[in-house]
């Protein structure tokens, strides 16, 4: 797949996602006041179904806060600013039967997701603590829960609670342009990475190439990596900078520690730190073992969730 093919894959659904679609419903449930009690609630469900999902489950960080929280406040005010029409039949006609369906349908599908996007804000079995692996900035979880609905790991059972982290810039937003090639102009790039806990590292790789987005290592999911023995459990710290490790296996860190920089190396779709614990002793290669929650300061952390780190 070209480069150019992939940016448009990632990009073009992300801004119908979180912009045009919501726009779109916001203005349908305007122009259905006036209309029957039927079409105006359909309406009203379908928007406040799809909008509570991409609210929770939505990758904000792209976009920011601002736009994120417009969106309900334009539901609820739209919703109480507009009313069925007090003349009109109470029933639909006939061509609008199937798009009441399907906004019904639909509605119902996305108010679903949303509540199995709820479950996924808990962890239901016994999680490490440790110590956040990032300083230094504000900080914003882009894969991270206990539900497929807010973190593609989920499936993986030594992934499941895996989180993907970014870095916020000045405005609130992970990079300077929806999808930039260039690495530097993600907040999070060359930012310090630093032990999650007292351990020992059992595995350093770095030998691998950063990449510029879309550009991906199939063949080296993991890139350039930590693996950390800690509490009974394996940490691996993946994606990391090339050369900039300051630490060798063998070498026993304690928590806060600088271990590296983020980098861009291996499967990853854009710079990011990836971080996910696993059960027992390292198996002596990337992941294998069944995994485990992990908290941060007592925080299970989901999609969208925020750190403040201190430099």
């Amino acid at each position: 797949m070209s480069r150019m093919v992939s940016t448009f894959v990632i990009v073009v659904p992300a801004v119908v996602g979180h912009i045009l679609l919501p726009i779109s419903l916001l203005s349908r449930l305007w122009r259905a006041a006036g209309n029957d009690a039927l079409t105006w609630l359909a309406a009203r469900f379908f928007a406040a179904g799809y909008i509570s999902f991409i609210y929770l489950a939505g990758a904000w960080s792209w976009f920011g806060g601002l736009c994120r929280h417009a969106l309900p406040a334009l539901l609820i005010l739209i919703a109480l600013t507009t009313h069925p029409g007090s003349s009109a039949s109470t029933y639909p006609t006939r061509p609008m039967s199937l798009e009441l369906a399907v906004e019904i349908v639909l509605g119902a599908a996305f108010a679903a997701m949303t509540a199995l996007v709820l479950y996924g804000r808990k962890a239901r079995a016994p999680a490490i603590d440790l110590v956040f692996p990032l300083r230094g900035g504000t900080f914003q979880v882009g894969q991270g829960g206990a539900s497929r609905f807010v973190n593609y790991h989920f499936p993986n059972p030594s992934q499941r609670y895996a989180l993907d982290v970014l870095r916020l810039n000045a405005i609130g937003i992970r990079a300077w342009g929806l999808y930039p090639r260039q690495p530097d102009r993600y907040a999070i790039w060359r930012t310090e990475v630093v032990s999650p806990c007292d351990g020992v590292v059992a595995a350093a790789v770095d030998r691998f190439t950063d990449l510029s987005p879309p550009d991906r290592d199939p063949e080296n999911r993991a890139g350039n990596h930590l693996a950390i023995e800690c509490e009974g459990a394996t940490v691996y710290l993946a994606h990391l900078m090339r050369n900039s490790m300051t630490v060798r296996a063998g070498d026993r860190v304690r928590a806060g520690q600088l271990l590296g920089h983020v980098g861009n190396s291996g499967n990853t779709s854009e710079p990011h730190l990836h971080i996910h614990a696993e059960k027992g002793a390292y198996p002596g290669k990337f992941s294998g073992m069944p995994g485990i929650p992990i908290r941060f300061g007592g925080r299970f952390l989901v999609r969208n969730d925020r750190v403040d780190a201190p430099a």
